[in-house]
């Protein structure tokens, strides 16, 4: 889809008159003075043939329309003949876009009058093809806006039809707006206020856009009450969308068309008309999918002396090239079209898990991962997220989740998972009392192996282990399964955050994942995913980013080290919480719950866990307000692997 944004710079035929010239013998000082003048877009001390003010007039319209792109006029000679002198000068214009400058060569003619020089202007002396009745149109020329790709190289976001509602002022009376805004404003469900002071500033023809929606949310209005708005209008067109309106929408973002505060923010880089993204993939990699502009200059008959339209908006798939009828180019830099984004969303299982999340009334999200490559194979967020990407954003305590890196540290001081360690009803560190969740099993209470302290998620049994397991042990441990690890994935994303200098209750808390642990569902994916690959993993979204990754602090993951996780991880599923994944068919599921409280309730409220994996997939499923994390998400979390062994 090509499209222009056209400004209009008005060449005519200038007769101007003025000041007296240095140096008559030879015209250059006069020369000097005009390529100054041209430059500086005021000509009001130098002689021409007309009333300088006329001349200033003309110039200033000339300018206007392209203003601040004006060209650098130098003289490269003059020839004088007697009574007259030709002035050769060169202008070099930085136009917007083109990295090289539009440079030629014309002239001006100059009459001796006396003792000094009267300069003639002509359409030629801004441009050698110019004609009397010539200005120039100027044009930014836009490419096709590159698609994103799904991993199978399928095009998510792409051309969709849309319509873009409004009110037609024409023919309308002040009050009939002032009604018709109102209505339609209600009907559309937007600010109503906002709306009628809109169309009220408008012109008295003009149409006044409410919103743009898809087709089949048009489709879905009230027709019978859409038409009965005086003045109401809709116009078809494209966007690149993708294919429902929730689909990875804080992963993909949306496109619009630029505001006043897309153009000033962007400092000459984004003009009126021109498509930008907003939020996400869209936004970060705004200029690969965008491409390079180009620009073309035209010199086109002005309407007083051609009945062609001057400058009309391309439509999709109209060449760059394609110019008015009654036009010469003068220059142009054609136009590159973007480069598809590919990712490695699968959009099967994105759906899976949006639909997942559809009927959860608090903030949520599910990561899906396929650890052997780091690829983010689905990444959404529930209704109540309001927009926010609570699965890259999000920064909560992970609670029993993270047991897992408290595991690897203590298996780094000796243990295994058959290690015997004291589950106890209660526990104080430090001054504090621990408690293990309410209906904790009474059968896995007592000297009991760690591997059922894990399958039964006991938390007295770990922060036991506070004065042996150091915070900056139990930090490097995380950092060894992903958690703080950088990325490059394209988006802003938060990977955790492992204080090393908690101390006392703080740090008895930070082996339950609570004290002042933070983590995103998607630094809990990456860390799912470390257990089943047996090394860190690095989050891969867009096909090519993979690097800029800066490894965590401490020793590296090992494979017996993680084969002793996976170990306690399958307790989970064949004793523990996470006994409901036991029966998926293929290979044996692995998964820990977490349950984290947070705020200042009694009893207070909690976030639920779960991380779980099957084969090469690895999952997340985090519900900022739920249950035990085997309650609210386990049966997400066997939702999405049934999806993706499907």
């Amino acid at each position: 889809m090509i499209r222009r944004v056209t400004v209009l710079l008005l060449a005519v035929t200038l007769v101007l008159g003025g000041a007296a010239c240095s140096a008559p013998d030879d015209g250059q000082s006069t020369a000097d003075a005009l390529a100054k003048a041209l430059s500086a877009h005021t000509v009001g001390g130098l002689s021409f043939d007309a009333p300088s003010d006329e001349v200033q007039k003309e110039l200033t319209e000339l300018s206007a329309g392209i203003d601040p792109v004006w060209p650098a006029v130098t003289v490269s000679g003059v020839e004088v003949s007697g009574e007259t002198a030709r002035v050769s000068l060169n202008y070099s214009w930085q136009l917007p876009h083109v990295d090289k400058p539009w440079s030629y060569a014309t002239g001006a003619d100059m009459k001796r009058n006396g003792n000094s020089w009267t300069i003639t202007w002509s359409p030629e002396m801004v441009e050698p093809k110019l004609a009397a009745g010539d200005r120039l149109d100027i044009s930014t020329l836009y490419g096709q806006r590159a698609s994103i790709l799904s991993a199978d190289g399928e095009a998510i976001v792409k051309d969709r039809p849309v319509r873009t509602v409004g009110i037609n002022k024409e023919g309308l009376t002040p009050d009939a707006v002032k009604s018709s805004a109102e209505a339609l404003a209600s009907l559309l469900d937007i600010d109503v206020a906002a709306y009628q002071a809109k169309a009220e500033a408008y012109g008295p023809v003009a149409f006044v856009d409410a919103i743009t929606l898809r087709e089949e949310a048009f489709q879905g209005l009230d027709q019978m009450k859409l038409k009965s708005i005086e003045g109401v209008l809709s116009t078809e067109g494209t966007l690149p969308l993708a294919p429902t309106r929730i689909f990875a929408s804080a992963i993909l973002g949306t496109v619009h068309e630029a505001t006043a505060e897309d153009i000033e923010k962007s400092e000459g880089k984004v003009v009126a008309g021109q498509i930008v993204g907003s939020g996400g993939l869209q936004a970060s990699l705004d200029s690969q999918l965008a491409g390079t502009p180009g620009v073309t200059v035209l010199a086109v008959k002005s309407p007083e002396n051609s009945s062609s339209t001057a400058s009309p908006t391309n439509d999709a798939g109209t060449s760059p090239t394609a110019v008015p009828a009654a036009s010469k180019v003068l220059f142009q830099a054609t136009p590159v079209n973007g480069q598809d984004v590919k990712t490695t969303l699968v959009p099967r299982l994105q759906n899976a898990a949006e639909e997942a999340l559809a009927s959860v009334k608090t903030p949520s999200s599910i990561v899906v991962m396929r650890p052997s490559s780091g690829a983010i194979l689905a990444s959404a967020n529930g209704p109540d997220s309001n927009g926010y990407n609570t699965a890259f954003l999000g920064q909560y305590a992970p609670g029993s989740t993270f047991k897992i890196a408290t595991s690897l540290g203590l298996f780094r001081l000796g243990m295994t998972p058959e290690s015997t360690v004291n589950c106890s009803a209660e526990y104080t560190a430090d001054g504090k009392k621990f408690l293990n969740a309410p209906g904790y099993a009474a059968e896995a209470t007592g000297e009991v192996p760690l591997t059922t302290a894990v399958a039964h998620s006991c938390n007295t049994a770990f922060v036991s282990q506070f004065e042996k397991l150091a915070q900056e042990q139990l930090a490097d441990a995380a950092g060894a399964l992903g958690i703080g690890m950088s990325n490059d994935l394209g988006l802003e994303a938060f990977t955790g955050v492992v204080p090393r200098d908690s101390a006392g209750t703080e740090h008895a808390a930070s082996m339950i994942g609570q004290g002042k642990i933070l983590v995103s569902p998607l630094a809990m994916t990456t860390l799912m995913s470390a257990v089943v690959k047996g090394s860190a993993v690095v989050p891969v979204l867009v096909e090519g980013r993979d690097g800029n990754v800066e490894a965590a602090a401490g020793a590296a993951l090992t494979q017996k080290e993680a084969e002793g996780l996976r170990t306690l991880m399958r307790a989970v599923v064949t004793d523990g919480y996470l006994n409901n994944l036991a029966d998926l068919p293929g290979a044996p599921a692995i998964g820990k719950t977490g349950t984290a409280e947070y705020g200042s309730d009694t009893p207070p409220r909690t976030h639920s866990w779960v991380i779980a994996a099957q084969g090469d997939i690895a999952v997340a499923v985090f519900v900022e307000d739920g249950d035990l994390g085997a309650i609210t998400g386990g049966p997400l979390a066997k939702t999405i692997l049934a999806a993706a062994a499907g």
